[in-house]
């Protein structure tokens, strides 16, 4: 009976000495095999232990989880927020003659008019928007104008405009606006529209956009009509309003 306990007692501490083992330190001399940890005899160098200290080692790599925990993933609070665009009295740092060569000089309405020189003023079977400004005889400015040029077989009868410019609206009520037939079964409709004061947030707007901006031209019935506007539009609005202020122009 006591020989068959001893033998469970001695599986017990070898049970227990498999399951728990890590290394121990009292390793064999180039013997890389780990031992256990408790009390017994041990079942790799056979030495009996009441008290057998054990040495942790690893071969893992801790260097990449030092760096995550050492990580800041507190959230941080940043003070940017988009903001609408108002009317600035920026410096201008270009030229007129390094403007001039983008712009022509035409006759709209009886009156002499500076207008970039891609735009197509004198037909209807074209849609098209953009800024240009009058002069007198003295070549001194007179108006910045807004045009908006609209071509399609469907009525629009639009009178109205919202202009969303960088996630912003402004807003603008065109008051000279003209309609007709064009080929077939389109029509035209256009509007040329002096500048204000009350527009000056519009015009910064529309020539310091940074990202997107498209046109909602609202009309009859509920009709909506979104047209969007190009790099190359913005880059106009902007080089016109130079050239506007170079030449002695204001709103105020």
């Amino acid at each position: 009976m006591n020989r068959f306990m001893s033998r469970i007692t001695l599986m017990a501490f070898t049970i227990a000495a498999l399951t728990s083992a890590t290394s121990c330190s009292l390793m064999q001399k180039n013997d890389a095999t780990a031992h256990f940890s408790g009390e017994g005899k041990c079942p790799m160098c056979g030495t009996i232990f009441s008290n057998h200290h054990v040495q942790q080692t690893s071969t893992v790599d801790k260097t990449f989880l030092k760096e995550i925990l050492a990580k800041d993933y507190s959230i941080k609070q940043y003070d940017f927020e988009p903001k609408r665009m108002v009317w600035k009295d920026d410096s201008i740092t270009t030229s007129q003659e390094s403007l001039v060569p983008f712009f022509k000089s035409t006759n709209i309405r009886g009156n002499k008019s500076i207008v970039p020189m891609q735009a197509m003023v004198t037909d209807h079977n074209n849609n098209d928007l953009y800024l240009y400004f009058t002069e007198d005889a003295k070549q001194q400015p007179l108006e910045l104008r807004l045009r908006l040029q609209y071509y399609a077989d469907d009525p629009l009868e639009y009178n109205h405009m919202v202009f969303q410019i960088d996630g912003f609206d402004y807003e603008f009520t065109p008051l000279n606006i003209a309609r007709g037939q064009g080929e077939g079964i389109n029509i035209w409709e256009q509007s040329d529209d002096p500048l204000r004061t009350t527009d000056k947030d519009l015009v910064y707007a529309m020539s310091h956009c940074e990202h997107w901006a498209q046109v909602k031209l609202n009309g009859a019935d509920g009709m909506t009509h979104v047209k969007l506007i190009s790099k190359d539009q913005i880059e106009s609005f902007k080089r016109t309003v130079q050239l506007y202020l170079l030449r002695g122009g204001s709103f105020n």
